[in-house]
């Protein structure tokens, strides 16, 4: 517990001296989730179903089904949603569902890093906020003592599309 809080002190320091491409100091609006606060995946869903315009995720496995109808309904409303998976996972049996359904709503879904693991657990939200931090978008993660952060910040969610482009 003490070294989780310390982690949390020194991601909130960070945050605090992170600069933006232009060198100017960035200010970011956070909130910190854990699951003795309730379901980690609920606080996810409130957030994703605020997508206005583009839903960009990076993930290592993914095998919420809820999850997915959340993303599928985005897309079904024209909403840009694009994922990015780690390739081995991707080809396992209940993530190879979720990528079928996902495709079949119109979700852009990409197996990436077939040399390594796309190790990954982000999503950003109309390029103005990033979700991320140990939670997996899997039904296990509900189990598991999982962390996220969700960080309201324009400038540092323009560096995780920057990222996420980056990832093959």
């Amino acid at each position: 517990m003490k070294k989780a809080l310390g982690l949390i002190v020194c991601f909130f320091a960070l945050l605090a001296t992170l600069r933006a491409d232009a060198g100017e100091t960035v200010s970011c609006k956070v909130r910190a989730l854990f699951p003795s606060q309730g379901t980690v995946s609920e606080a996810v869903i409130q957030e994703i179903r605020q997508t206005r315009s583009m839903l960009s995720l990076a993930l290592y496995g993914f095998d919420n089904r809820e999850l997915a109808e959340e993303l599928a309904k985005l897309a079904r409303r024209r909403i840009n949603v694009r994922v990015k998976i780690d390739s081995a996972k991707s080809e396992e049996k209940r993530e190879s569902k979720i990528v079928e359904y996902l495709r079949a709503a119109g979700v852009r879904v990409q197996a990436v890093a077939p040399e390594g693991r796309n190790h990954n657990k982000f999503a950003v939200i109309d390029q103005d906020k990033v979700i991320t931090g140990s939670y997996n978008w899997t039904l296990k993660a509900e189990k598991n003592w999982e962390n996220l952060l969700i960080l309201d910040c324009p400038e540092l969610a323009k560096l995780y599309v920057r990222e996420w482009e980056a990832i093959q």
